[in-house]
């Protein structure tokens, strides 16, 4: 007789009973809006630009171009200026620029009502919402 108190296959299920299926995560996702938000400005001496282009460089595929102009702050922002455009189909893209006068990104297949936000960190400390606009390509 044996007094055992583990099972014979090592604690698993037994060859009955099933394993219980894991719960798939819910994926939620913020809804996208294409109301602009507010912006705020940088401290005065720290300005920066940026050129905003519909239908640059081509109409026909109706690009969105986002250039970066430079300003009296660009020396004070670091690495990455983030872009975040929603298209009017709700797709949302986010990129990412150099404060290197010239640096461009440009959004295909954007005609239409586009959210352009831009948001900019300073080395000195403080992020700043910039833009936040509606912009119309055609």
């Amino acid at each position: 007789m044996c007094s055992c108190t583990g099972s014979e296959n090592g604690g698993g299920p037994s060859a009955t009973e099933t394993p219980t299926a894991t719960a798939t995560p819910v994926v939620t996702t913020t809804p996208v809006s294409l109301t602009p938000g507010p912006t705020q400005t940088l401290p005065p001496g720290k300005e920066v630009e940026f050129q905003i282009m519909a239908g640059y460089p081509s109409r026909f595929t109706h690009d969105l171009t986002i250039t970066f102009s430079g300003g009296k702050g660009q020396d004070l922002l670091k690495k990455n200026i983030d872009v975040r455009v929603t298209k009017s189909t709700g797709e949302v893209i986010t990129e990412t620029l150099e404060p290197v006068i010239g640096d461009e990104i440009t959004i295909k297949e954007a005609k239409g009502e586009n959210r352009v936000e831009i948001t900019v960190s300073l080395v000195t400390g403080g992020t700043y919402k910039i833009i936040d606009k509606i912009v119309e390509v055609p």
